[in-house]
């Protein structure tokens, strides 16, 4: 059940991504789950189901709220992923967190060395998930 529900506040208040290291090359990306909201009780659920950090962010304008953040990457944002994708509605979000779930693991190797086939791979699913446009034109 908290599967659904992540999987709808994911589709509402959430983005699905390859993060990339500031070091590292454009394609050397791995995946990135983020929540964002202003009650941290949501949040902490999410926090005690697949692990993370909650940070507060403080308001520009002072008549705003105080809001939270959770940030997951690597093998934890890719556990959430699997376990709330198939329960996802955002289109595109869904779509990205798909390839993901299907690809990453295929074209990632666990000891970093990276053949030339698998580069291509990295490469083809960065442009797939970070092609998407999630704003502006063209995007639903």
């Amino acid at each position: 059940m908290l599967e659904i529900y992540t999987a709808g506040f994911l589709d509402a208040d959430g983005s699905v991504s390859l993060s990339k290291d500031h070091k590292n090359e454009n394609w050397k990306r791995t995946p990135c789950v983020e929540f964002y909201n202003a009650d941290i009780g949501i949040l902490e659920t999410i926090v005690e189901r697949w692990g993370g950090r909650i940070n507060a962010r403080k308001p520009k304008n002072p008549n705003h709220n105080i809001s939270y953040a959770i940030r997951l990457t690597g093998d934890k944002a890719l556990k959430l992923l699997t376990d709330v994708a198939p329960y996802m509605l955002h289109s595109k979000k869904a779509h990205r967190a798909k390839l993901i779930v299907e690809h990453y693991k295929a074209s990632t190797p666990r000891n970093g060395k990276y053949t030339p086939e698998l580069i291509e791979k990295k490469k083809w699913l960065v442009e797939e998930v970070m092609g998407m446009t999630m704003r502006g034109a063209g995007a639903y």
